[in-house]
């Protein structure tokens, strides 16, 4: 296979390049106005209550109404609920900590960074993402308050009331979904997965037609490929759905994402289809047809083979082809293959407070110890100089550790552009030239709505642009949501405003110099590392369905599912990385988003297996089958390992040169001496899912030892505009 170095640059001028990439992720979306509405009428609404009922701490009401699950109704109302139990925690801690330490500058020294490491480490450990907004809030505030001088009964009044503003939130939220939910009653995942591939058919059908492509629709193919798949895949992780539905739609979504991704860069092209590629064209828009109804009634799409090294003047038409073949292998098996079923014992998944690997996993500890350090860093210095309007600085040191941090540089831009805009823009600039000319609550409030819009409208960017409307909400509100009038101080807004950026500066610092990863370097290492727990996860010695194997499979399921996200939240960053080598990245990331999608469908072919292994009925089942079995299984191991081996040799600058390895295919053709008519009905089941689980295996392998991992096939093209200018 050729290959070539991938040339990344782009020769447009900066203020061109800003420009077009504004433009982009700000367009509207199906779905985006009605995110945004749901977001600022939750905000509005809980501003009103806290101000109209003088709640102190009022600040952090309507920005936990901003950033709380909005996902579905059920989710929303979950994390809503646990909000209770953060309520209680804080209320006891707090008061209780203060009365114990407050007293001596020494003791309350050491229980403000033990605190704050508390936080910090509970950031990573707590599963769900609103408990721990609602946590970060509470804590940093509670904090600040407790800096302050006065009348021990004053804090803990105060505390009091920050810890039951987020609670009015929760339930403004909830009410505001329910309405929603009432009157939207669609599944917002289905829908999505429906409208790109009605725009991924309608591409193809003017091919198929020898048409040009509308402009409508190559506009929206553009969209949906710039914004990504990230809000339905956490649509469906917080779904109340089964674990077996949320993970086969997880990778029909990635499937989905990479076919966009695909059919965007061919609208790009001047395509003229042969009559050969037209009549493959029509049929994959037959098989993309098939797929999008079987979606939308959540049965199973038909099987479906994509031409094999057919050549074709469409370089992208292979890769689609690719991409489609895979959705209804997905399925396959997943109920021929479910023996735990009949044998009446059934995997039980609970969903933990804490994630699994709390306790064994030493990076949490160091992500502790960094952002303590960065907020204590923060809190001498303000104390230090007697200055407390910059209290908000820690409190931005704990929202900011809401995101994921590494050294990206991406996030240090939104998050300093986000400040900048929130507090100084539009905060203060709401100071100077709106509130002096409004004496009212509902002048206030429509000025409040408004930065609330545009900073809503923002987070629901893709990742590139998102957590910068996160910052802008954070600020503005700190600036303006505090009193209970009119503020017109400017050193009020000037302190808070440079609180916001003190903390933004000192996460960075001290990331940078203790957490020094790039958002490359922690995709590759996610990637690699997911190799070998596939490898282990297909060789596992399960022979029968004990407690303790069934545990150990179901973290191993936990963690590689948990790094399949990870490896896409990485891989967002990587574009606003910067350096010589930002090149070569960007090729390593094309290779993992395209490898990716087929992993996926790896895993989920290879979970019936593994349940088939635990539970299975052996006896039905031959010792030439069953050994044929066992040997595929462990060559399937041998490829993940040495497929992960390779890229760590590449990442360290080390040639690999992998084997030319058998066919797995070849492997199955062994299964009996008597032929394909003296196989079981159920051994042809397990076998026919065991050479799809080859051909997808095969595909990756094939693609792994032909191109380098910082170089990408020359066929394969990206859009420019996914990086920055020179």
């Amino acid at each position: 296979m050729a290959t070539a170095t991938l040339n990344l640059r782009d020769p447009r001028q900066f203020t061109d390049w800003f420009t077009d990439f504004l433009k982009k992720e700000l367009a509207p979306y199906p779905g985006r106005g009605t995110i945004v509405a749901r977001m600022v009428i939750s905000a509005t609404i809980t501003m009103i209550l806290v101000m109209t009922f003088r709640m102190p701490g009022a600040s952090i009401g309507p920005l936990y109404a901003f950033i709380i699950s909005r996902e579905d109704l059920l989710s929303t109302l979950r994390s809503a609920m646990t909000v209770v139990l953060v309520f209680g925690s804080g209320a006891a801690f707090i008061p209780i900590g203060a009365r114990m330490f407050a007293s001596m500058p020494l003791t309350h020294f050491l229980w403000e960074g033990a605190s704050l490491f508390a936080m910090f480490y509970l950031l990573r450990v707590l599963s769900d993402f609103s408990v721990a907004a609602a946590m970060a809030m509470i804590g940093s505030t509670a904090l600040g308050i407790w800096y302050l001088p006065g009348p021990a009964e004053l804090n803990v009044e105060r505390t009091l009331w920050t810890a039951f503003v987020p609670a009015v939130a929760a339930a403004v939220t909830i009410a505001v979904e329910a309405v929603f939910h009432a009157l939207n009653k669609q599944d917002e995942v289905l829908k999505g997965l429906t409208t790109r591939w009605t725009l991924v058919e309608s591409l193809l059908q003017s091919y198929a037609d020898n048409q040009p492509a509308a402009p409508e629709t190559m506009q929206k193919l553009a969209q949906f490929a710039l914004v990504g798949a990230g809000t339905l895949r956490r649509r469906i992780t917080r779904s109340e759905h089964d674990p077996l539905y949320r993970t086969q739609m997880t990778a029909v979504v990635s499937l989905t994402a990479r076919s966009v991704d695909f059919a965007a860069a061919m609208a790009l092209e001047k395509i003229t289809p042969t009559l050969e590629e037209r009549e493959r064209i029509r049929q994959l828009v037959q098989h993309i047809a098939a797929i999008r109804e079987c979606l939308a009634t959540r049965s199973k799409p038909p099987l479906w083979e994509a031409p094999r090294a057919a050549s074709s003047s469409i370089p992208l038409l292979s890769e689609l082809e690719g991409m489609v073949a895979l959705i209804p292998r997905v399925f396959e098996g997943s109920v021929a293959l479910a023996p735990y079923q009949t044998s009446g014992q059934e995997e039980v998944v609970k969903r933990s407070f804490f994630v699994d690997d709390a306790l064994q996993n030493p990076e949490y500890i160091r992500y502790a110890l960094s952002g303590g350090l960065a907020a204590m860093l923060c809190y001498i210095l303000y104390v230090a100089l007697a200055w407390p309007g910059l209290s908000t600085s820690v409190v931005t040191c704990l929202l900011t550790g809401l995101s994921d941090i590494g050294s990206s540089r991406q996030k240090q831009i939104l998050r300093l552009a986000g400040a900048i805009l929130g507090g100084f823009v539009f905060g203060m600039g709401a100071q100077i030239f709106v509130l002096p000319y409004v004496d009212s609550i509902v002048g206030f409030t429509l000025t409040f709505a408004a930065v609330s819009t545009i900073a809503a409208w923002v987070a629901t960017s893709s990742p590139r642009l998102s957590y910068c409307g996160l910052q802008i909400a954070f600020a503005y509100y700190l600036v303006n949501i505090n009193e209970f009038t009119i503020q017109t101080s400017l050193s009020i807004a000037r302190d808070r405003a440079i609180g916001v950026l003190l903390g933004v500066f000192m996460m960075w610092l001290v990331f940078e110099r203790f957490y020094p990863k790039t958002a490359a370097q922690q995709m590759i290492d996610v990637f690699i590392r997911n190799l070998r727990l596939l490898a282990q996860l297909t060789v596992f010695p399960a022979s029968r369905a004990d407690a303790q194997s069934i545990v150990q499979i179901r973290k191993l399921r936990d963690e590689i599912y948990k790094n399949f996200s990870a490896v896409n939240a990485q891989s967002d960053a990587v574009p606003f990385e910067t350096g010589p080598l930002r090149q070569a990245h960007m090729a390593a990331r094309e290779n993992i988003l395209r490898w990716q999608p087929v992993l996926r469908t790896f895993y989920l072919m290879e979970i019936p297996l593994l349940q088939f292994r635990l539970f299975g009925m052996h006896e039905e089942i031959s010792e030439s089958v069953r050994e044929v079995e066992h040997r595929f299984q462990q060559s399937c191991g041998e490829t993940l390992t040495r497929m992960a081996d390779c890229l760590e040799s590449q990442w360290k600058k080390q040639s690999c040169d992998l084997p030319l390895h058998l066919n797995l295919e070849k492997l199955l053709v062994l299964a009996a001496d008597g032929g394909e008519s003296a196989l079981s009905a159920r051994e042809k089941t397990l076998l026919g899912l065991s050479n799809n689980i080859a051909l997808s295996l095969d595909r990756v392998y094939e693609e792994v030892s032909a191109v380098p991992l910082f170089q990408t096939p020359q066929r394969f093209t990206i859009d420019p505009s996914n990086s920055t200018p020179d």
